[in-house]
Formats: structure tokens, C-alpha cells, sequence
């Protein structure tokens, strides 16, 4: 007998996807990205890609080389405004406080009531120093609280380097021997305390005016760069639509062309000019400025410690080797400077003939020191000292102070080259941002009317 077959239980049937609803509601971010994708791949998708591009770049090309220009003439008038007067006021202020030093021990070696003309050398130099330091006070940047310090501690030093010289002059006057202390103390102070924090002012001044202008000797690189691409994008849309129109040339994007052109070179020229007038003031101006200031500080010290062994009544004979390695270091530093017709430079410190009177007075200083010290040695103390600060000519003090002069206006002159320089390196581009501007401006206008239909 068959056993009854039971029926089976009945599944019901998963519910079918309804197709009818369209793909995009399931994946609307898919959609339309490849949608837009789709749209790109056009012709006219292409065209409107390849119009943002080139606007895009026109535009940027423009801006940055117009910034950059901007802030080359900012930097320049900075420079010439700020940083390098200070420096100068640095330079300065180290002088005048040696030449102070100088004038003070002369006046005192000749004894009793010093010559009207020295006394009248010391104020000036005094009151020159005082002026520097509130140049360069005036010019500081605030956040530079070193070099602010410093000179707060300079003007400090000088009133008590003052006071010493007036008691040792009063007491001078009257034959009191302790007043040679008095000026070997302020002389001290001057030589140990003074003049190294001058020297480090000027040093970190003089840095300041070779690093900055030494951050712009160089072309806009960047600048060239983004015009270039922007041109390179104007070609190659041009190329596109010929081969698509078979249209060999689109006027309003030929002009677009010529007119990034105009910009690459109007920042190319004024790019290389500045560069070139910057890296020329480092070495025509700032450099040999820096070098003959530095010997003619070398010079100044040499000077200083000759009046105060004076003073002292020391032998000659010990500091004479030194002293004549550092004059000879600063005579053969000079000579570098003399005119050279093989040098390439368009300008020479020697053209008013500073450098050249400099070197003969150098030599005439250096013999007059020897006939000092021959008679220092010989016990002719008196007449060592006539030689030491008189003023006719033959004499160590009129031999240096034509030296100090001399040098003096040759450091003039190489600060005006390079002030010079720099001033020309900003009026290159002076009118360079604007015209830049509208050009890329003009540019990006004709791309849009090149591609409307």
C-alpha cells in the first residue's frame, strides 16, 4: 500500500526589485559624477575646461609676478629709508666715539690748556656720537631689542666716559698727576666697553643691509614661471581649436597671447634689471663700504692706542710691529679700490681721488710715527709729542687726520653707489605692478571673447 505524499508547505516569494525606479535615485553621487564626466568629455566640455584654465592661469600669472614686483619696490624703499641709515648711523657712531678717544688723549699729552681746535674735535665728536645714537635709535626696528639695548648701554657708557675726561682735563690743567689716570680710566672704558658694543652694532647693521638686498639680487623666478605656463596653456587651446574649426587663427586669442607676452616680457626686464642694479650695489656699494669702514676703524684704534701709550709714557717699541701690520693690512685693503680700467666697474671710489689721498696720507702717518718713536726713544719726550699732535704738515696728527678724512669720503662715496643702485633697482620697476595687472586682466577678457560663440 503507497504512503500518502503530504504537500509541501508553500514559501512565499521575495519581493522583486522594482526596475522602474530610476538608477540614479541609488547612487545620485555615481550619477552624477559620471554625468559631469560624461558632459567633460564633450566638445563643449572640453572648450569650457580648457577656458577656466587658461583664465586661471593668465590671471595667476598675472598676480604673482605684480606682488612680487610689489614687494621688491617695498623691500628697496625700506633699504634705503630704514636698514641702511641705520647702518650708516653705526658707522657713525663707531667713528666719532674714536675719534672722541683720540682727541681727548691729544689734548691732554700737550699739557695744560689743550689747543682750542682739539677741544673743539672732542665736542664735535661727542656731540656726533650723541646724534648717531638717536638715528640709529629712530631707525630700529622695535622687535630688534639687542641692538635697542645696546645703544641704551652706549649713551649710559658715554655720560660716565665724559665725566672721567672732564675731571682729568680739570685736573690736567692745574698739573695734577692723577689726572693721567683719570683719562687712562676713561680710555679703558672706551677701548674695552664702548667702542666693542659700536662695533657690534655696526657689524649686525652692515649684515642686515647685505642680507637684505642680497635676498632680491636674484630674478623672479617664480614669476617667469607661471607667465610661461599661462602661454603655454593660450598655444595649446589655439592648436585645439584649429584642429577642431580648421579656423587658423582666433583673433581675440591671438591678442591674449600678445598680451601675456607683453607681461613675460615686462617682468622679465624689469625682473633682470633690478636684480642686476641689486647684486651691483652688494658689490660696488655695501661691500667696499663695509671693508673701508672696518679699516678705517683698524686705523682709528692704531691712532687711540698711539696718543694714550702717550699718555702713559709706554715705550713705542713693544706695539710698533703690530701697529705697522695693521697699517699695512689697511694700506694694501685700499689699493683695492684704487682706479683700474680692468675692474668692470662703471663707478670708482677713487674718482673724487679719496682713495688715493687716503694711501698718501697713510704713508706720511706711518713715517711720522717712526720719527716719533726715534725720538721717544732717544728721551725726547716733548718732541715726541709734538709730532704725535701737531698739526703741520709732517706731523702724526695732521697725517691722520688727512687719513680720517680721506677715508671718510671714500666711505661716502661707495655709500651713494649704493644707494644709488638701489633707488634705480626701484624706479626700474616702478610702473611694472599696474601695467602688469591690466595686461593680465585684458588677457583673461580676450580668452572669454575668443571663446563665446
Amino acid at each position: 500500500m503507497a504512503t500518502p505524499t503530504l504537500p509541501r508547505p508553500k514559501v512565499p516569494a521575495a519581493p522583486k526589485e522594482d526596475t522602474s525606479a530610476p538608477v540614479g535615485s541609488r547612487h545620485p553621487l555615481r550619477h552624477r559624477a559620471a554625468r559631469f564626466w560624461n558632459d567633460v568629455l564633450t566638445t563643449p566640455g572640453r572648450m569650457s575646461v580648457f577656458t577656466i584654465v587658461a583664465i586661471v592661469s593668465v590671471l595667476l600669472g598675472g598676480i604673482v609676478a605684480s606682488t612680487t614686483i610689489t614687494q621688491r619696490q617695498t623691500h628697496h624703499e625700506t633699504l634705503l629709508a630704514e636698514v641702511e641709515p641705520v647702518a650708516n648711523a653705526s658707522q657713525t657712531l663707531y667713528s666719532s666715539l674714536t675719534i672722541a678717544d683720540s682727541a681727548a688723549n691729544t689734548a691732554f699729552i700737550t699739557g695744560g690748556i689743550e689747543p682750542p681746535e682739539l677741544r673743539d674735535r672732542y665736542l664735535e665728536a661727542i656731540a656726533t656720537s650723541s646724534s648717531a645714537i638717536i638715528a640709529a635709535s629712530q631707525g630700529l626696528d622695535r622687535a630688534d631689542t639687542e641692538s635697542i639695548d645696546q645703544l641704551a648701554n652706549i649713551n649710559a657708557q658715554l655720560a660716565t666716559y665724559t665725566g672721567l675726561v672732564e675731571t682729568a682735563r680739570t685736573n690736567n690743567r692745574v698739573a695734577n698727576p692723577v689726572g693721567s689716570a683719570y683719562l687712562a680710566t676713561a680710555s679703558s672704558l672706551m677701548q674695552d666697553t664702548i667702542l666693542p658694543a659700536a662695533a657690534d652694532l655696526y657689524d649686525r647693521q652692515s649684515s642686515s643691509v647685505g642680507e637684505s638686498d642680497r635676498e632680491w639680487s636674484s630674478p623672479p623666478w617664480g614669476s617667469f614661471f607661471l607667465l610661461m605656463l599661462s602661454l603655454a596653456v593660450l598655444i595649446l587651446l589655439q592648436q585645439w581649436l584649429w584642429r577642431l574649426t580648421a579656423r587658423r587663427v582666433n583673433p581675440a586669442l591671438a591678442l591674449a597671447t600678445l598680451l601675456v607676452v607683453a607681461s613675460f616680457l615686462l617682468t622679465m626686464v624689469a625682473g633682470f634689471l633690478a636684480a642686476n642694479d641689486n647684486a651691483r650695489g652688494l658689490s660696488e656699494g655695501a661691500a667696499p663700504m663695509n671693508e673701508l669702514t672696518r679699516q678705517r676703524i683698524n686705523a682709528q684704534k692704531v691712532r687711540a692706542q698711539e696718543t694714550l701709550n702717550l699718555v702713559r709714557r709706554t715705550d713705542p717699541e713693544g706695539s710698533a710691529a703690530e701697529r705697522g701690520r695693521i697699517l699695512e693690512g689697511v694700506r694694501s685693503s685700499l689699493t683695492v679700490y684704487l682706479d683700474d680700467e680692468d675692474s668692470g666697474r662703471d663707478t670708482s671710489l677713487d674718482d673724487n681721488g679719496a682713495v688715493t689721498d687716503a694711501i698718501g696720507a697713510l704713508d706720511q702717518w706711518m713715517a711720522s710715527q717712526n720719527r716719533a718713536d726715534s725720538l721717544y726713544q732717544q728721551g725726547d719726550y716733548q718732541g715726541a709729542i709734538a709730532i704725535s699732535s701737531g698739526q703741520s704738515p709732517g706731523d702724526s696728527g695732521a697725517a691722520f687726520d688727512d687719513f680720517d678724512e680721506s677715508m671718510q669720503d671714500a666711505i661716502e662715496e661707495a655709500r651713494e653707489t649704493l644707494r644709488t643702485r638701489i633707488d634705480k633697482a626701484r624706479r626700474t620697476s616702478s610702473a611694472g605692478p599696474d601695467l602688469i595687472m591690466a595686461l593680465s586682466a585684458l588677457a583673461a577678457f580676450a580668452v572669454v571673447v575668443g571663446i563665446a560663440p
